[in-house]
C-alpha cells in the first residue's frame, strides 16, 4: 500500500496541461463531473477511531471524463442531466450508479454495497454553492440476509479567501435490516486550490454506525477520522 501512496504521490506533482484552461480554479464553480478527457487521480492519509481502535488509513481516488457529461471513476458511472452555462451560477443535476461500500466480517461473511443517486450542485455565486444528494444502496451479503440503505445529504461550498474553499455536509442513511434503524455522518474540510490541475486540504469526520453492532469488523469503518489530502488533474 505504500508503494501505491508513493507512486499517487509522484503523479501528483507531475506535469500539467489540460487542466489548466478546462477545469476551474475555483471550487464553488466546479461542475460535478470531469470535462473531457480529465484525468483526476488522488490520496489522502487519515487517522480513525472507532471504539477503541485507533489506525492509520490510506484512501485513493481516480477518474476519468468520457465526456464533459459522463464520467467514470472507482466508485462507477456519473451522468450530467443538467448542466450550468458555462459553469457560472444556477442548478446541476447528475445521476450515478456503482459500488457504494463494502464491509468486512469473519462471522457473518462480506457485504458489496451496489447503488444509485441523484447528485446536485446549485451556485448561488462564485463563493457560495450548496450541494444535495439522495441514493439508495442494496448491500449484496455473503451469508446474511440482504439489506437495503437510503441516504440524504446536504452541504455546503464557501470561499473564505483567495484559493481557500471550506465545505461541510450531513448525511442520514436510513437502514432497514440493519441493528441500528439509521446512522448520521458530518464531514468538514478545507481545500487549498494550488492551481487549476492541484488541490491539497484537511478534513475531519465522523459517524455514529456501529460496525460491531451491525455485525461487521472495523476494517473498513470508523467513528471518527481526520487527515489531509492531495488531488492533481491533467
Amino acid at each position: 500500500m505504500k508503494k501505491i501512496f508513493v507512486t499517487s504521490l509522484l503523479l501528483l506533482t507531475s506535469s500539467f496541461s489540460y487542466a489548466e484552461t478546462e477545469y476551474p480554479k475555483n471550487q464553488v464553480l466546479r461542475p460535478l463531473t470531469l470535462t473531457d478527457g480529465t484525468i483526476s487521480i488522488g490520496g489522502a492519509i487519515s487517522i480513525v477511531e472507532e471504539h477503541d481502535d485507533t489506525r492509520g488509513a490510506l484512501g485513493l481516488h481516480a477518474a476519468y471524463g468520457l465526456t464533459d457529461n459522463l464520467m467514470i471513476s472507482l466508485s462507477g458511472l456519473d451522468y450530467r442531466v443538467l448542466a450550468r452555462d458555462n459553469n457560472e451560477t444556477g442548478l446541476e443535476l447528475t445521476v450515478g450508479a456503482g459500488i457504494r461500500g463494502y464491509q468486512d466480517s469473519d462471522v457473518n461473511g462480506n457485504a458489496v454495497g451496489y447503488g444509485a443517486d441523484l447528485n446536485g450542485k446549485y451556485v448561488f455565486n462564485s463563493d457560495l454553492a450548496m450541494t444535495f444528494s439522495v441514493g439508495y444502496v442494496k448491500w449484496d451479503e455473503e451469508n446474511l440476509g440482504n439489506k437495503d440503505e437510503y441516504h440524504y445529504s446536504v452541504g455546503l461550498q464557501a470561499n473564505l479567501a483567495k484559493n481557500w474553499t471550506t465545505n461541510v455536509s450531513y448525511t442520514y442513511r436510513d437502514l432497514k435490516h440493519f441493528a441500528q434503524d439509521d446512522a448520521h455522518v458530518v464531514n468538514a474540510g478545507i481545500n487549498y486550490s494550488y492551481s487549476k490541475s492541484t488541490d491539497v486540504g484537511l478534513f475531519v469526520g465522523y459517524s455514529d454506525f456501529d460496525a460491531l453492532e451491525n455485525g461487521y469488523d472495523l476494517d473498513n469503518n470508523f467513528e471518527r477520522s481526520a487527515g489531509v489530502y492531495a488531488t492533481y488533474r491533467f
